[in-house]
């Protein structure tokens, strides 16, 4: 099992814990893929009030970044700054 997979487990498992100074009551969240390639990929969270863009603000792992993102799909993210962070997708 893949690094990447373990941190997104274990993140999903131990529930979302509120970081230090930030309005959101937690640390990781469920992105929805929002735009697929071959334009850039475009994820969002707190129901669609964050977008973050490949290219811009948008960082995925190495597991995430080998994955064929289709439009609707959900995948486990982690949010800091202005930067959103795709760990992994969620569910099979």
């Amino acid at each position: 099992m893949a690094y990447d997979v373990k941190l997104a487990r274990a993140i999903a498992t131990r529930g979302g814990t509120k970081a230090p100074k930030s309005p959101y009551a937690a640390a990781w969240y469920e992105a929805v893929c929002e735009q697929e390639r071959p334009k850039p990929l475009i994820f969002s969270v707190i129901d669609g009030n964050v977008r973050a863009e490949e290219g811009v603000n948008l960082t995925l792992t190495a597991t995430a970044a080998a994955r064929d993102w289709q439009k609707g799909e959900r995948a486990a993210a982690i949010l800091s700054g202005g930067v959103l962070l795709i760990l992994d997708k969620l569910g099979g």
